[in-house]
């Protein structure tokens, strides 16, 4: 078995050993006999470390952000656990597999805010744990700092979140783990669950779990081009991938949904998806962060200087499509190591698969492999430049995870209908709502605001948990709005404020016209406002008679 202490020299010779291992030469004897206790000290770092960040991540886990993809994301789960199907049922444009998975954890554990944070700390730990083992493989110094470089950077809009991009990122780094372990043992099965955990990407974040499969299959055809074994190898790794996509291709098929599921998130996704998500590259660096490490009322000069330490990990995620091949320049004519060119095709995979929509946070979900390729590299070389800029990274990166645990301390319980939350600032939009509305109750929350479904216990009678203008379709709106008058819904959640709070996040969002809006007109003719803030209003259902409901369904 590998080390990470192991030298250089040591690597290629246990390499070839393993070479001559598959091409029927005997290993000695005494070769073998250390295995067991080699493996008990590869592992026992990886419990410890398991321990550590559980700590970490625990306190982390009360966090409600509030987030408009976790609304979506959870109300999906909940509807799948009582009984409806993806597509069929209600509509998205991401993969089934958050949906799913989350719905797993509902079904064990209920409908409630708890059984969605054992989700994510599943999902979170598991990343954790193969960043760790794969740094460990590749570094020989600074092998926590990918994971510290990974956690400050992953807290923002999407973490700590129920995310699909979380759990992509979970099974995608497992499936380098599998292969990683492969090259040690060469056992057939753990290339088989590396392709069956590429296919589960796909079902999280198809273009994600597509190009890691592709990134799979090229670097096994190098190692069979090298080594002149059998093709057999990639045969595993494909029948694991094609085992898992067909079978979920079988289960939507026999629930009558498999075009929806294709329409869902093939056919519209490709035709409204770029549109409203067109950022700047590294989009969200000032405003997301910056302006969140920076008091700027208080006028103190150290805040500023505390905020451009905390914003180094993300400037540095933000430069690895140059500065790695940069560093990497140096080690083009030397012979490099197998598992360093896994990583290099599976991370700009990764980072591929996320280019779709270019701001910092999808940055840092694409950009796992590429921190530990560029630490590699930096601790590579000998000068003290490189050095001092890998203390630089350490420093910034661990007060970047002690602020962002600080912050996640500060938050304050509020109790809902599915479990004590902790938010960063009061709801009464949500309290008032509670107030009124029975749990089960049917109501509509618009545009992006799907969590106060699940907060409230109540339902959604439509099949969208967001609409939104120049994302979703006419048509689509005016399905809602025929719902919302044949089922005469009682109360409404309008977040007012979210074309204000939108232009952070869509840049390219386009203001509506008046005479193209649909939702707006109804339900400013069919319901009052009973309770207002600067950025939210609850409305109640106006009298049958108050107009004609057939003059505004389009």
């Amino acid at each position: 078995m590998l080390t990470s202490q192991a030298s250089p020299t040591e690597l290629e010779g246990l390499e070839g050993s393993l070479s001559n291992r598959m091409e029927g030469g005997a290993p000695h004897q005494q070769s073998r006999a250390p295995m067991p206790k080699v493996t008990r000290q590869r592992y026992l770092p990886l419990l410890i470390f398991a321990f550590c960040a559980s700590l970490y991540l625990l306190p982390l886990m009360r966090i409600l952000l509030g987030n408009g993809d976790e609304g979506l994301l959870v109300l999906g789960a909940a509807r799948i656990a009582h009984g409806q199907i993806f597509g069929r049922d209600f509509f998205e444009v991401v993969g089934p597999g958050t949906f799913y998975w989350l719905a797993l954890f509902f079904k064990l554990f209920g409908v409630t805010f708890v059984a969605t944070r054992l989700c994510l700390f599943v999902s979170s730990l598991g990343t954790a744990l193969a960043m760790y083992f794969i740094s460990r493989r590749i570094c020989t110094r600074y092998q926590f700092l990918p994971c510290i470089l990974l956690a400050g950077t992953y807290f923002g809009p999407s973490w700590p979140a129920i995310s699909h991009h979380v759990d992509s990122n979970c099974f995608a780094l497992l499936a380098v783990v599998c292969t990683l372990v492969w090259l040690d043992k060469r056992k057939l099965p753990l290339l088989f669950a590396a392709g069956a955990l590429a296919g589960a990407t796909t079902c999280f974040l198809q273009p994600k779990g597509m190009l890691l499969l592709f990134a799979l299959l090229v670097w096994l055809w190098m190692q069979h081009r090298r080594s002149s074994a059998s093709l057999s190898w990639l045969g595993a790794v494909a029948g694991g991938y094609m085992s898992v996509v067909a079978l979920m291709l079988f289960y939507f098929w026999s629930r009558h949904a498999l075009w929806d599921l294709f329409y869902d998130n093939v056919i519209w996704p490709s035709k409204n998806y770029g549109t409203l998500n067109v950022v700047p590259y590294a989009h969200g660096i000032i405003q997301l962060y910056w302006d969140r490490f920076v008091v700027a009322e208080s006028g103190f000069r150290w805040t500023i200087v505390t905020a451009s330490v905390l914003v180094v990990p993300f400037f540095f995620v933000a430069s690895l499509p140059l500065l790695l091949p940069a560093l990497a320049a140096r080690s083009v004519r030397s012979r490099v190591r197998p598992e360093i060119v896994l990583c290099w095709l599976c991370g700009v995979a990764l980072w591929l698969s996320e280019i779709h929509r270019s701001d910092i946070c999808h940055l840092v979900f694409g950009s796992p492999l590429l921190i530990i390729l560029c630490v590699y590299y930096l601790q590579q070389y000998r000068a003290k430049m490189a050095d001092l800029a890998l203390q630089i990274l350490a420093i910034s990166a661990t007060f970047l995870a002690c602020f962002n645990l600080l912050l996640a301390l500060s938050a304050h319980s509020v109790a809902t209908r599915v479990g004590t939350v902790a938010l960063f600032k009061t709801n009464p939009a949500l309290t008032f709502l509670q107030g009124k509305a029975d749990a089960g109750e049917e109501i509509f929350a618009y545009p992006y605001c799907a969590m106060y479904y699940f907060l409230s216990g109540t339902v959604n009678p439509t099949r969208y948990a967001a609409l939104l203008y120049n994302f979703n379709t006419p048509s689509q709106f005016e399905e809602v709005v025929t719902v919302l008058d044949q089922r005469r819904v009682r109360y409404v959640v309008w977040n007012t404020g979210f074309e204000k709070s939108a232009q952070i996040s869509f840049p390219n969002m386009r203001k509506v016209r008046d005479d193209q809006l649909i939702v707006e007109p109804y339900l400013q003719s069919h319901y009052k406002v009973i309770w207002a803030d600067s950025d939210y209003e609850v409305m109640e259902r106006k009298g049958e008679n108050a107009v004609a409901p057939s003059s505004y369904v389009r």
